[in-house]
């Protein structure tokens, strides 16, 4: 099953994500800040990245620039998961998708699946 790590400052966000997620069988790891993602993504690469844009340090968009300029990391799916409403600079900085939190999280499991299986 794909591992996923789930990035947002708020806990209460990253626990109620990591429930939804490993009730459909996914293998959740949590970061509280770009910092920790950075750190967690360099130790042992996720399947996929849920990631807030507003956090602490350096933001999501940043943590997704970084991501995006290491070819490394080219097979690295991201959905930004946040209650921004600026898509197009999360796409600009390289998301795969975008889902607002306070709308999307139910579909999250769904979106999650459909990334996964992009080509």
């Amino acid at each position: 099953m794909p591992t996923i790590l789930v990035v947002d400052d708020s806990r209460l966000v990253t626990d109620i994500v990591k429930m939804r997620l490993e009730m459909y069988g996914y293998t959740v790891q949590l970061a509280h800040s770009g910092e920790e993602a950075l750190e967690a993504i360099a130790a042992e690469p996720p399947d996929l990245l849920v990631l807030d844009v507003q956090m602490p340090g350096i933001d999501g968009y940043e943590v997704c620039r970084r991501i995006r300029e290491n070819p490394a990391l080219d097979d690295l799916r991201i959905i930004m998961l946040t209650s921004s409403d600026d898509k197009r600079a999360a796409f600009e900085a390289g998301v795969d998708d975008y889902l607002n939190k306070d709308i999307d999280l139910l579909n999250l499991p769904n979106r999650v699946r459909l990334v996964l299986d992009m080509e």
